[in-house]
């Protein structure tokens, strides 16, 4: 690696060389933020309207981040998973003095258990002595393998139930997963126990709706545990065409890669409307 120096509040340069310098010691003092966790010397390093882009992009992962709040809002998430971090860079100036090409690896052992390791290259785009636009690529296989997975089965948990499609949704769930509603109402027994039980319960439940509908507010992995939490919106009509709302949140939890259990909250006397229309 080349100097590190973090001296990142120099004067804009007017000689291209030295421009080319003063953005690679930028460079090198994002990498070195990111390995110390130092939110507020990676905030310090953006401008107030960059943009982070990840063109190929892991499932569960926007492809941009726009604005610095964001960007370091996204990192934050992330940093609550991790204990030590290690990277190794190089960054190389480009003809374009307001642009530097990093090389990198990294590993990082995870506080719940692991670790994760990625490599990739990455894009700089300076404005004024900071980071105006930065564009990675990763491998996406080592990212899915850590920590989206189980994110995006909780995705995909959402996007079958507004498909109808109880089927395949059925295939998220372990043999011996448990559904649990903590605010059962009547006439809603809890827990269901055992895939075929719940699948059954979902296709008598979904005999209510005309239509049915889900939007994700928060998708939340737990530190130390392989717990999802998920908070929802539900939007549904019903056969006797009343519209059916509520405000929910679900924590789910793993086993083999499939849904082992799942506690599911939401206001029993709104769901009542829904049980009053299967009779």
């Amino acid at each position: 690696m080349t100097d590190q120096s973090d001296d990142t509040d120099l004067p804009q340069a007017a000689d291209p060389d030295e421009q080319r310098r003063h953005a690679v010691r930028v460079v090198h003092a994002f990498y070195g933020a990111l390995e110390a966790k130092d939110l507020d010397a990676f905030a310090e390093l953006w401008t107030a309207d960059a943009v982070y882009r990840v063109p190929v992009t892991p499932y569960g992962v926007p492809g941009e981040f726009a604005g610095r709040d964001a960007i370091v809002a996204g990192l934050r998430q992330f940093f609550a998973l991790f204990g030590t971090t290690r990277f190794t860079w190089d960054a190389e100036p480009m003809a374009d003095p307001r642009r530097v090409l990093a090389t990198w690896t990294l590993e990082i052992e995870l506080l719940g258990g692991g670790t994760y390791r990625n490599r990739g290259a990455s894009i700089f785009r300076l404005e004024n002595n900071r980071i105006a636009e930065f564009t990675e690529y990763v491998d996406t296989a080592a990212f899915l393998g850590v920590f989206a997975a189980k994110v995006g089965t909780a995705h995909r948990f959402f996007e079958l139930l507004n498909a109808k499609d109880l089927d395949a949704w059925g295939e998220l769930w372990h043999d011996q997963g448990v559904l649990t509603v903590p605010y059962s109402p009547q006439g809603s027994p809890s827990p269901t126990e055992g895939k075929d039980k719940i699948v059954a319960a979902y296709r008598e439940l979904f005999a209510a709706y005309e239509t049915f509908g889900t939007e994700l507010t928060g998708v939340h992995p737990a530190v130390g545990s392989d717990a999802i939490c998920v908070q929802y919106r539900v939007r549904a009509t019903l056969a006797g065409g009343a519209v059916y709302t509520n405000d929910s949140i679900a924590v789910f939890r793993f086993q083999d890669g499939l849904i082992s259990a799942c506690h599911d909250y939401f206001d029993p006397r709104r769901f009542q409307d829904v049980l009053d229309a299967l009779g």
